[in-house]
């Protein structure tokens, strides 16, 4: 197949086309859930955690869950920084994060088609290039949460083209502006920014290395230094509690860390399986053309650092980069191999013989559960942020809006109220993380640090909490639970003088509940062995 003469407006209109399959596609899921909702409602409460700090980033100069203080939970900088700016400019809607996402979405398929033409990809290859990219991310669950993790994917690659491929020529104030995209999107830039570094290095590139290392370290050391005086950790709460209990507490030792190791890549094969074809494709003679081999080389760096040192997510959004750069590292080595010039090449490829397909076809499904899987769940879990987190914020809007209240998922509470908010499990508390670091997290610390906070009820979940003088009201329960930490929450009346109000409020509530949120009034004879 060849293309027309003009290029550039084919491989624009193949970007347009993949855009709207994309949207309409991913269309359906949020079609689905506004059904069930009858309103808006993304699949993740980290995304209205993110919505929070921006809008009173935005509105009362404040980061922080709260308006009231300060506090160090978000982890992408830059993503903050720029849904703030968009509140300031238009007020605040919930549906900026999910425009910001779509305007992502359609510039990186927009570069890809131009990067596409630039390493003489025919048209059909470009459309292989751009689907591959919305199935191995997956982008549907990535626009359902509609969080930085598109645009950090399309930083990520640009990243890495700028620096492959005009490694000469790039100069030092480009270097330091990427530096601080790459960190300032997602932290876990950093491991690729690690990698640049040392390839620069590496080729006596020292100052350009440097660059963008100074870049890297201005986000992270601007919010660092802040935190610090406020009294917080260097790092967001959320980096500094996952990674302790995934690095530390679970692990305690080197074997720990192995077993750990081991437990990851049975868990997430599709990642294994990324690295392996990366190292297959490093190894193969015919990668040495157009700096191929850098490319995969790079990448493969990326995935094993992200590997060791990052996590996974049941939602996959946190290795949605590694899998976007693996499969456009991966299909640009194909394609330029002069071993698949045509569609026709590409069945000969694939079916030369019976072990050869079966092998070719098992890496391409290998992912094949894991991009399924993400759209039912993301589909679903739009619907179980919107029963358990919203519900949960619009009854602490309309009774308890300026009340000390504790709960632990805090996103959609942090946005929908006014309450000056307790994060009983730490990302928004400082007091209550510091338990966790210090091993004294059961519910006679936390209940002191509650008593101290002069909090009058709460809404969350686990044995940490059941404290004697915690009052339990009722629980509400959701069904098909596909996102949240815990199909079943908990309200509790902190103190004796809150237990009368608190049973009125949610009585009243209940006729403003969903049908599918079963309420399960208190009993302690026949609920002490499940709560």
């Amino acid at each position: 197949m060849t293309d027309p003469p003009d290029t550039n407006t084919r491989h624009s209109f193949i970007a347009l086309l993949a855009i709207v399959f994309a949207l309409v596609f991913s269309g359906f899921g949020f079609v689905q859930a506004q059904l069930v909702n009858g309103e808006f409602c993304y699949a993740l409460d980290d995304s209205f955690i993110m919505m929070a700090i921006s809008k009173n980033l935005a509105l009362h100069h404040v980061w922080g869950l709260t308006a009231y203080e300060f506090s160090s939970t978000a982890s992408s900088p830059l993503f903050t920084i720029l849904l703030a700016g968009i509140i300031f400019l238009i007020g605040d809607h919930i549906w900026i994060p999910l425009v910001v996402n779509i305007f992502a979405l359609s510039g990186l398929f927009f570069w890809l088609a131009a990067q596409a033409k630039n390493w003489k990809l025919n048209s059909w290859q470009t459309w292989f290039l751009l689907m591959g990219t919305f199935y191995f991310m997956p982008v549907p669950v990535l626009l359902f949460g509609s969080m930085e993790h598109i645009l950090h994917t399309w930083i990520a690659i640009y990243c890495l083209q700028q620096i492959i491929e005009k490694e000469d020529s790039i100069s030092l104030t480009k270097l330091l502006i990427l530096g601080v995209c790459l960190a300032g999107i997602r932290y876990e830039g950093l491991f690729e920014g690690t990698i640049l570094i040392l390839w620069l290095w590496k080729n006596k590139q020292i100052m350009k290395g440097i660059a963008l290392g100074v870049g890297m370290l201005i986000p992270v050391c601007w919010l660092g230094f802040y935190s610090l005086s406020q009294g917080w950790f260097f790092l967001p709460n959320s980096l500094v509690l996952k990674g302790y209990g995934m690095n530390i507490q679970e692990t305690k030792n080197v074997f720990g860390f192995l077993v750990s190791w081991i437990s990851k890549a049975t868990s997430n094969t599709h990642a294994i399986v990324a690295m392996v074809v990366l190292y297959f494709c490093y190894t193969w003679k015919g990668s040495e053309k157009h700096k191929n081999r850098l490319w995969l080389g790079l990448a493969l760096g990326c995935c094993i650092l992200h590997f060791i040192f990052a996590r996974y997510n049941h939602v996959y959004r946190y290795e949605a980069y590694l899998m976007a750069i693996s499969w456009i590292v991966f299909w640009k080595t194909v394609t330029q191999s002069q071993l698949i010039r045509n569609y026709t090449d590409l069945k000969k490829q694939l079916f030369e013989s019976p072990t050869q397909a079966i092998l070719y076809l098992a890496l391409a499904a290998s992912p094949l559960f894991r991009s399924i899987d993400s759209y039912s769940v993301g589909s679903r879990a739009m619907v179980n942020i919107f029963e358990q987190q919203v519900q949960s914020a619009q009854f602490v809007k309309r009774y308890y809006d300026k009340a000390v209240v504790g709960a632990i998922d805090v996103g959609a509470i942090a946005y929908y109220s006014n309450c000056r908010l307790l994060d009983l499990w730490g990302l928004g508390d400082l007091d209550i993380a510091r338990l966790k670091l210090n091993n004294t997290y059961n519910p006679i610390a936390i209940n002191a640090v509650c008593q101290n906070k002069k909090m009058e009820i709460a809404i969350a979940y686990g044995n940490n909490l059941d404290h004697p003088d915690w009052n339990i009201v009722e629980s509400w329960i959701i069904y098909n639970n596909a996102v949240c930490s815990q199909d079943t929450i908990v309200f509790y009346a902190v103190s004796p003088t809150a237990l009368p109000k608190l049973k009125s409020n949610l009585n009243q509530f209940h006729l403003l509940l969903p049908k599918t949120v079963k309420v399960v009034p208190f009993s302690r004879s026949e609920n002490a062995e499940t709560l």
